[in-house]
């Protein structure tokens, strides 16, 4: 861990307690990430907004009850996605903005006549996410939407790379029977 980016920059060692002061620094240092990985998940910058708003309204609810053993990165990795994810399942007929053509699925072309198609796409994918076990969705964001590998993964989720490799591959399966639809295409 890089001195200064860990838990220990927010812990108030005269105290033992996290510093109520140091909240807007833990917002500002990580609020960008937040933003970005519910951003990944939900594709709409509003709703990505809203969870990033829910995330740290629920720590600043919490505040006094954390310590100096808090990870704060995987902490809000895991608290992002899962909000992020419980949020898409709340709105499955929210609209989710087509994929930039860099970002478009196997199968999908970047057609104009193909953007309804990507559209519900993005919805059915949000749903299926928000339908896996926790750990589950978390692998499988935090590999194909972040970009971590298994051992970040493993940090962020506190389990070990095969456990990491375990729950991807469970929900690569899940998430392939349930858009089979757009896998055959």
């Amino acid at each position: 861990m890089q001195p200064g980016r860990g838990p220990e920059r927010f812990f108030d060692k005269a105290t033992t307690r996290v510093s109520a002061t140091t909240f807007d620094n833990l917002v500002q240092e990580h609020g960008p990430q937040v933003l970005r990985t519910a951003l990944r998940v939900l594709r709409d910058a509003s709703l990505a907004h809203d969870v990033h708003q829910e995330v740290f309204l629920a720590i600043w609810r919490r505040w006094e009850t954390y310590n100096g053993n808090v990870n704060w990165p995987a902490y809000l990795y895991r608290a992002t996605v899962r909000k992020a994810l419980e949020l898409a399942q709340h709105q499955p007929a929210r609209h989710v903005p087509a994929m930039a053509s860099t970002e478009t699925p196997h199968g999908i072309s970047a057609g104009p006549g193909d953007a309804l198609q990507a559209d519900e796409l993005q919805r059915k994918l949000a749903a299926a996410l928000a339908r896996l076990p926790q750990r589950q969705a978390d692998a499988f964001v935090l590999s194909r939407l972040e970009g971590l590998d298994a051992a970040a993964i493993g940090e962020v989720l506190g389990c070990s790379e095969p456990t990491v490799r375990v729950h991807l591959h469970r929900a690569l399966l899940r998430l392939a029977r349930e858009l089979q639809e757009y896998l055959n295409e």
